[in-house]
């Protein structure tokens, strides 16, 4: 009885891993981070989701692909936007994933916020801001929702989807960035992921 129990438990333990990691749908070439982001003006109309929290409009502002290097990644299960983002990730592209940045930028988030720290008075602070960014993510199905919650620092990426801004009848509004340059509130992008690359793993 010991061993049915315990192969009743492996078969589980085995059956869980497997759903809950996500399936990759091909192989991309190498990630190029040192591009900057490609932001397109998009007619896709406004369309609606389900979340636990009710359905969301969410409104195309642009076409976005991203290829970086994460830096940071943070999940959320309980604050008031996690039904729609469960996490954020801290992108960096261009030559902040290479030295002399690399080992000089450090980065935090922080509820929804992210931070990046420097003693190194020779660097151009300005590239720092505009070549790094939070951003909100949004999974378009379960599989992507895993491969999301499955980054971390560290690794090579590629997201492609939309900007967007998202709103329910309730008065709930979140709003995306729309550019590189600003900071603060408001500055980070919301992202509807449609397609990720983890190294050289494609998920849609």
């Amino acid at each position: 009885m010991n061993k049915i129990w315990l192969a009743l438990l492996v078969v589980g333990a085995i059956g869980y891993y497997a759903l809950s990691r996500p399936h990759a749908t091909g192989r991309g070439d190498p990630i190029d981070w040192s591009g900057e982001p490609v932001q397109t003006p998009t007619e896709r109309p406004a369309f609606a989701i389900k979340t636990r929290k009710g359905n969301v409009s969410l409104d195309p502002r642009a076409s976005f692909d991203v290829s970086a290097v994460v830096t940071g990644d943070e999940h959320y299960r309980f604050d008031d936007g996690a039904f729609l983002v469960p996490v954020d990730l801290v992108m960096t592209w261009g030559k902040l994933p290479e030295e002399p940045y690399k080992s000089r930028v450090s980065y935090g988030q922080i509820t929804r916020y992210y931070f990046w720290r420097t003693k190194a008075s020779d660097l151009d602070l300005h590239y720092i801001k505009s070549h790094s960014a939070n951003m909100h993510m949004i999974p378009a199905d379960d599989n992507l929702r895993r491969a999301l919650l499955s980054v971390g620092a560290g690794d090579r990426v590629r997201v492609h989807g939309l900007l967007v801004n998202a709103n329910r009848d309730d008065g709930f509004y979140w709003k995306s960035s729309l550019t590189r340059e600003d900071d603060g509130p408001g500055a980070c992008e919301l992202v509807w992921v449609e397609e990720i690359q983890i190294g050289r793993e494609v998920y849609r």
